[in-house]
């Protein structure tokens, strides 16, 4: 591997913590939303997140273990190593994203944020690497997490200025459609 294996380690750990984090903020988003299309959206995004977590892992064991990347595809093949525990709460204590509360579409905009901040991470993670196949995973990341901020973003619009809920059908999460 062409890059620092501690630096790689450390932006995947960043990444899995972020990814942590997102699950829980669409988890209690999903609690303090009462439209039905909001929370399955939410449990939806949720179930994607815990996804992301997975090859996240899979992949800082292989960087760890072997100092080698491996594609994103054959992450998402691997099975999670049981022993491997980034951060002792990740099962326990979650903190509050989304306070008890919060309207739909302040729920919505703090989803936007913490995607586009995500975007932002993996897209810099990209840049900084020298590996190609540690920018494809990151690029990969990062267009998942755009995907979260384009329907977030029609959704709160939608919510803004018709007062419901609405889906486009190209936009329809899995759950849905």
């Amino acid at each position: 591997m062409k890059e620092d294996t501690a630096a790689a380690l450390s932006v995947l750990r960043e990444a899995v913590r972020n990814e942590l984090d997102g699950k829980a903020m669409y988890l209690q988003a999903a609690e303090r939303t009462n439209d039905e299309l909001g929370k399955g959206m939410f449990r939806s995004f949720a179930k994607e997140e815990e996804q992301h977590i997975h090859v996240l892992h899979v992949q800082y064991a292989q960087v760890n273990e072997s100092h080698e990347w491996v594609d994103l595809d054959a992450a998402r093949q691997e099975p999670r190593d049981p022993e491997l525990v980034l951060f002792p709460q990740e099962e326990g204590e979650v903190k509050e994203i989304i306070p008890v509360g919060t309207s739909d579409l302040e729920a919505l905009k703090i989803a936007m944020d913490f995607e586009n901040r995500a975007v932002r991470m993996y897209e810099q993670a990209a840049s900084d690497t020298e590996d190609p196949t540690a920018q494809a995973f990151y690029r990969e990341l990062a267009e998942w997490e755009g995907k979260h901020y384009e329907i977030l973003d029609n959704s709160h619009d939608y919510l803004a200025n018709e007062g419901e809920w609405y889906f486009q059908e190209q936009e329809m999460p899995f759950y849905i459609g």
